[in-house]
């Protein structure tokens, strides 16, 4: 009997021990996500990084959400990350200003200054 409570006791402690190592590595990977993610959102970096960008042409719809703008800018290359993009736009209150139009954009442009150009719109080719 004295045998059993040993075996019961060391078992309880392994299970504790395995549910608290398993919280600990939880809590750490979310931690992780949300430092990347926050990391995304606030340094403005270009999908290019530090290497020399491409030009893309771009034909965005007249009312596109500025969630299926990012979605475009993704697929094209000249974004990283779509939802980046939207809550970029989202925070600096630029969601609903994105204005549809061809444009020529590069991979070297940091989401900040693509939202600039899509807030002026379009370039009036001709003359």
């Amino acid at each position: 009997m004295k045998k059993n409570k040993v075996t019961m006791t060391i078992i309880s402690i392994a299970v504790r021990f395995i549910v608290a190592a398993l919280i600990l590595f939880f809590v750490l990977r979310g931690a992780m996500f949300a430092y990347s993610f926050g990391y995304n959102i606030f340094m403005d970096e270009a999908a290019a990084g530090q290497a020399q960008g491409r030009t893309v042409e771009v034909t965005l719809l007249e009312g596109s959400s500025a969630r299926d703008i990012g979605r475009q800018l993704e697929t094209l290359g000249v974004i990283k990350d779509a939802n980046i993009f939207y809550i970029q736009s989202l925070l600096a209150g630029n969601s609903k200003k994105l204005k549809g139009g061809k444009y020529t954009l590069s991979t070297s442009m940091p989401p900040s200054e693509i939202m600039q150009i899509l807030m002026e719109g379009p370039k009036e080719s001709g003359s």
